[in-house]
């Protein structure tokens, strides 16, 4: 939330920027203007910050606005972008890592836990499916591939032609690794190592989980949220 952005210069106004919304986009684009030089300003009409990363409570329970994971805390490569928003604006938050990331509990009585050690989640569901056990290795190292080589790389704005030039030249063979999975989606990919049907439909479950879309409308490129 918070990306209307109303720009109005630098000719005399109290403000060169003023951003409609304090969710989490809203916010890092505020920042990132501050860092710049630019004079913002924040509107929101709740109470709170924080837009669907926010909560509020009801009877002694806690309930989330929207997000139930936040991600992007991380200290290493260029995925923590949150990190580096707040290091942006001189803030920092503690954060404490959750084991397990997910837990789901799918209506075919299959139960994962995905755990943020990334061989024990492989280990424990190649258990859950023997029979699958090499396919499943193969196609979430596929998965972790392409993470690590967006991990290596500045994540700005794909369609833009100079950025991805400069990206290339600086950093090849992670640019290389991920052209040949631009064409491509989550489920053909799995569909090449598995095929056992209760697992594929476990994998479509996790790309709703994050993009909210089967595996077949999942871009590969997508995979390394997967």
């Amino acid at each position: 939330g918070g990306l209307g952005v109303i720009c109005r210069g630098t000719g005399g106004g109290e403000d060169d920027v003023v951003v409609i919304g304090s969710g989490v986009g809203g916010l890092v684009t505020a920042t990132q203007l501050a860092k710049r030089g630019a004079r913002v300003r924040v509107l929101e009409r709740y109470t709170i910050p924080g837009g669907s990363s926010g909560f509020y409570e009801r009877d002694g329970y806690c309930f989330d606005v929207g997000a139930s994971m936040i991600f992007g805390f991380g200290q290493q490569g260029t995925t923590n972008l949150l990190t580096r928003a707040l290091a942006d604006v001189g803030m920092e938050i503690e954060t404490i890592p959750d084991p397990v990331q997910i837990d789901y509990h799918l209506p075919s009585g299959l139960e994962v836990r995905v755990h943020r050690d990334y061989d024990r989640f492989v280990q424990e569901l190649g258990d859950r499916f023997p029979d699958e056990r090499a396919g499943i290795r193969r196609f979430y190292d596929e998965c972790w591939n392409v993470f690590n080589a967006l991990n290596s790389i500045e994540l700005l704005s794909l369609e833009d032609s100079r950025y991805l030039l400069s990206v290339f030249l600086q950093n090849p063979i992670a640019c290389l690794q991920l052209v040949r999975y631009f064409p491509v989606n989550v489920g053909d990919v799995a569909r090449k190592h598995i095929r056992n049907k209760e697992l594929l439909a476990f994998i479509d479950m996790e790309c709703y989980c994050w993009s909210v879309a089967p595996a077949d409308l999942t871009p590969m490129i997508n995979a390394g949220m997967v």
